[in-house]
C-alpha cells in the first residue's frame, strides 16, 4: 500500500538512481528542476487552453522528452521501467 508520507524516500530514490553516494540535495536539484519544468508546462497549458493555436503539440514533445530524462536519472525505478519509447 502507497502512502505519501514516506520517512524512507531518500534512500529509495537513490536507489532508483543508481546512484549510492546520492543525497538529498541531490534530490532537491532534481525536484526543484521538475516543479519549475511542471510549472512552466502548467502555464503553457492554460495558454494552449485558451488560445489552442499557441505551442501547437510543443506541450506534448517537451512533457515526453522530460519523461525520457527522468527515466534516464532513475534507471531502477519500477514505474518508469514501464514506459517505452518507440525511438
Amino acid at each position: 500500500m502507497s502512502t505519501w508520507l514516506n520517512p524512507k524516500h531518500l534512500n529509495e530514490a537513490k536507489t532508483k538512481a543508481g546512484k549510492p553516494t546520492a543525497g538529498y540535495w541531490w534530490h532537491f536539484g532534481l525536484a526543484i528542476k521538475e516543479f519549475f519544468f511542471l510549472l512552466l508546462v502548467c502555464i503553457g497549458s492554460l495558454i494552449h487552453a485558451v488560445f489552442p493555436w499557441v505551442l501547437d503539440f510543443k506541450l506534448l514533445e517537451w512533457r515526453i522528452n522530460r519523461l525520457k530524462k527522468l527515466k534516464k536519472q532513475l534507471p531502477d525505478d519500477p514505474q518508469l521501467q514501464k514506459v517505452h519509447f518507440d525511438d
